[in-house]
């Protein structure tokens, strides 16, 4: 069973986060998360793909966003600046 880790202070707990950048795909987003956690930054990804169904439904729906806590938005994309076009 995975542990609930609401109100530990990670982003599960869901208080102000917002979006930090938008990608094509999922895969893409989540390079976008892993180059985050690389420099400090907690992040999630989230796409509507019918529950990884229907991956081609990403772009169709906004793409795959990734999203920060609002303190760490203003790092997250000067983190994500220069490498993004590389993950799209």
């Amino acid at each position: 069973m995975e542990q609930d880790h609401r109100g530990d202070g990670t982003l599960h707990d869901m208080v102000d986060i917002v979006e930090a950048a938008s990608f094509g795909s999922a895969f893409a987003a989540g390079l976008a998360v892993a180059h985050l956690a690389s420099v400090g930054i907690e992040a999630k990804f989230v796409s509507d793909d019918a529950g990884g169904a229907i991956p081609s439904m990403t772009g169709l729906s906004g793409g795959a966003r990734v999203m920060v806590r609002i303190e760490d938005l203003e790092r997250a994309r000067e983190a994500l600046e220069d490498v993004a076009e590389d993950f799209d």
